[in-house]
């Protein structure tokens, strides 16, 4: 929506007013911006959920590991209690 006024009307009127030639950065806008900023955000979002899932399958593995490692203490034990006769 074209504005009504000149925003620039002061600026113009003390004399401070310039325009700039073409640079590099003249077609970036607020939609540009916001596009790049949810690009990286959905990145970001990617890489954390490839570290969730890598560290539910090493959490798997430290579980499965535990198991084994409680499932041979209880043997031993049995073994003891049965030298014992317990």
């Amino acid at each position: 929506m074209p504005l009504t006024y000149d925003p620039y009307a002061p600026a113009k009127a003390m004399g401070i007013y310039r325009e700039i030639a073409n640079h590099e950065f003249q077609n970036v806008n607020a939609g540009h911006i916001v596009e790049r900023i949810m690009k990286g955000r959905a990145m970001y979002e990617a890489r954390q959920r490839l570290k969730g899932e890598k560290g539910m399958g090493e959490e798997a593995v430290r579980r499965k590991e535990e198991m084994e490692r409680e499932a041979e203490r209880e043997k031993r034990r049995r073994e003891v209690e049965g030298q014992f006769g317990l």
